[in-house]
């Protein structure tokens, strides 16, 4: 035995032989990984983005600091993974298309708007006191944002060259339509306010909302859509580029 010449990790590597330990290393070192964003996300949702510490986010895991540093470099960087899931939740809710009307559309786009945002309260709340306080995190709620309204005016200059909305501006009134939405989800989901008599219901402030939005911008919205409607005729879209130019 004292003569065997001992086979380093890379050479078992090369020959094959560690394939099960290698599997086990990467997936124990995912496991970790999950642990610790799950544990980030309670604490940055119940102490804010500014008061948690990475003490804090390892205390209910049994993991060390050290540990937590083979993974994440700061709170800052675990942040960012944290929330980067609940943003792209946001910008995806804006792409779904459902229902067979205008207005049964907005709503359904409005309500499941207003359901990520009241499922991630507190997560929210910390990132929109991040986004003051850290450049990169501010930026990644401007460009949810920007993302969000621009999937507005895209789909209002849809249905403005198909002469189903009134004469608007679809940038202005993308810019106006998407922050009443964005201010009313931060506003009711979010921040809890609510300085009324009777608490408010999320679907009867969605309708409510959703008849502001249908009211200023649409002819008929509750026009049965065709299979075919948000695709401009060609014409109507030739036309228009003809007037842009």
């Amino acid at each position: 035995m004292a003569g065997k010449r001992r086979i380093t990790r890379s050479a078992a590597v090369r020959r094959g032989a560690l394939p099960g330990e290698l599997r086990r290393t990467r997936n124990s070192a995912e496991t970790t990984e999950q642990i610790l964003l799950g544990a980030a996300r309670g604490v940055f949702a119940a102490k804010g983005y500014i008061r948690a510490t990475v003490q804090d986010i390892i205390e209910s895991t049994g993991l060390s600091r050290g540990t937590f540093y083979l993974h994440f470099r700061s709170t800052d960087d675990i942040f960012v993974r944290t929330i980067t899931k609940v943003v792209d939740d946001i910008v995806a809710s804006s792409r779904v298309r459902s229902g067979n009307t205008l207005r049964q559309r907005v709503y359904d786009n409005n309500l499941r708007y207003f359901e990520i945002f009241g499922a991630n309260r507190g997560l929210l709340r910390a990132f929109f006191e991040a986004s003051y306080v850290d450049p990169e995190i501010g930026r990644m709620r401007a460009e949810m944002r920007s993302a969000y309204i621009i999937r507005v005016r895209d789909h209002l200059e849809r249905q403005r060259q198909l002469g189903r909305c009134l004469p608007i501006d679809p940038d202005a009134a993308a810019l106006s339509l998407a922050m009443m939405v964005e201010g009313t989800a931060q506003s009711f989901a979010v921040l809890k306010m609510e300085p009324f008599e009777q608490p408010l219901e999320l679907k009867k402030l969605c309708t409510a909302v959703t008849e502001i939005w249908c009211r200023a911008v649409y002819t008929d919205p509750d026009r049965p859509l065709s299979p075919g409607a948000g695709k401009p005729q060609a014409a109507t879209v030739a036309a228009a580029g003809k007037r842009r130019k």
